[in-house]
C-alpha cells in the first residue's frame, strides 16, 4: 500500500510539474503574446531550438522533412533547413503565439520574427520560407490571421516553380 502512495504521489508530481513548466500541450498565452528569445541552433526547416533548450514549431509552414529513422530526406529539406538556419540560427528572434502555446511532442507553436538591431520586427521567417518555396502551408491554429498573405508567397513561389514547386 505504501508503494503505491509513493507511485501516485510521483505522478501527481510529474504531472504538476510538466503542467507548471509549460509543456501541457493545452496550456495557452493571450492572444498576440509575444516574447524575445535567443536561437541556439537549427533543426530542420520549420523547427529549432532555444538557448534555454525549449524547441520551437514554426507555425503556419510546413517545411520538407530531414532524413530521420532510416527515412531519406524530402526534396529541398536540406535547402529549407539552410534558409532556417541563415534566417534565425544565433540570433535573437520574436516569437508570437495564437493562444495554444504547444503541440502534443511540446514544442513551442509561434510565428517567428526577426529584429533589426533597434528591437524592430523586420522579417517574417514563414514569409521567407514560402516566397522560395521552401514550404508549405500548415495548420496548427484555428487563428488564420496571415493565411491570405501565406496562401499569396506561395501561389507566387508556385508560377515561378521555386523549391518544392519546381517539378510541377
Amino acid at each position: 500500500m505504501r508503494h503505491k502512495t509513493i507511485l501516485i504521489a510521483i505522478i501527481i508530481f510529474l504531472l504538476l510539474t510538466t503542467t507548471l513548466l509549460g509543456q501541457n500541450p493545452n496550456f495557452s498565452y493571450p492572444y498576440n503574446f509575444s516574447k524575445k528569445v535567443f536561437v541556439s541552433r537549427v533543426i530542420d526547416g520549420d523547427t529549432f531550438v532555444l538557448s534555454d533548450s525549449q524547441h520551437v514549431r514554426i507555425l503556419g509552414v510546413d517545411c520538407p522533412e530531414i532524413s530521420r529513422q532510416n527515412k531519406p530526406a524530402e526534396t529541398f529539406a536540406k535547402e529549407a533547413s539552410e534558409k532556417t538556419k541563415s534566417l534565425v540560427e544565433h540570433k535573437t528572434v520574436k516569437l508570437t503565439f495564437d493562444g495554444r502555446a504547444f503541440d502534443i511532442f511540446g514544442r513551442l507553436l509561434a510565428y517567428v520574427w526577426l529584429t533589426d538591431s533597434k528591437g524592430k520586427d523586420s522579417v517574417f521567417v514563414q514569409t521567407e520560407l514560402l516566397k522560395n518555396g521552401l514550404a508549405r502551408i500548415s495548420y496548427y491554429t484555428k487563428e488564420k490571421r496571415y493565411y491570405s498573405l501565406f496562401y499569396n508567397l506561395r501561389n507566387t513561389a508556385r508560377k515561378k516553380k521555386l523549391g518544392i514547386w519546381s517539378n510541377e
